[in-house]
């Protein structure tokens, strides 16, 4: 793994959806508050159903994002089974946990594993209250992309629920 200096960390915020158009004095002030944490394959970063209270910045590596899907046999017994839903990639400038920054005491909706060694940064939700509080224009840009990347999402995820509805109709009707 490479070691990240101040400089790479802004000019890899830069590129991250959460920071488009925020000046880069106030990208300056996130990356002096962001944690650097290193993460071994196979370590879950994020574990479903813990509480959470920061995002993290996928700086270098590979990470994995499961959800438990209960499956229920025809003894009605259940058993539960790790799905992978996505796969995150460094190059991609992806980060994950941010529903934690949104929702005060919530729990993780889903399990983030290392699938390779990892750099992240950490930045918690009250570094991001307070910096929201001491700089108001980086608070309204951040939550802007952050309200601007959950919509996408929820599209997504509501396209996804319709394929799988429709299939499961027309299954059901064979």
């Amino acid at each position: 793994m490479s070691k990240f200096k101040t400089e790479d960390i802004f000019q890899f915020l830069k590129n991250v959806t959460l920071f488009q158009n925020v000046s880069e004095t106030d990208l300056k002030n996130a990356v002096d508050v962001l944690i650097l944490k290193r993460c071994q394959k196979g370590e879950d970063i994020i574990r479903e159903g813990e509480k959470g209270d920061s995002i993290f910045f996928l700086l270098e590596g590979q990470v994995n994002i499961n959800k438990k899907m209960t499956l229920i046999s025809r003894a009605d017994e259940k058993s539960q089974l790790d799905k992978v839903l996505i796969k995150l990639k460094d190059s991609d400038h992806p980060f994950f946990g941010e529903m934690a920054i949104c929702t005060e005491g919530e729990v993780r909706s889903a399990t983030v594993t290392a699938e390779t060694e990892c750099l992240l940064g950490e930045l918690s939700a009250e570094n991001i209250h307070r910096m929201v509080k001491k700089y108001p224009v980086f608070g309204l840009q951040f939550y802007q992309n952050l309200s601007r990347v959950l919509a996408d999402r929820l599209r997504k995820a509501n396209r996804d629920i319709l394929k799988l509805s429709t299939a499961l109709t027309l299954a059901l009707e064979e």
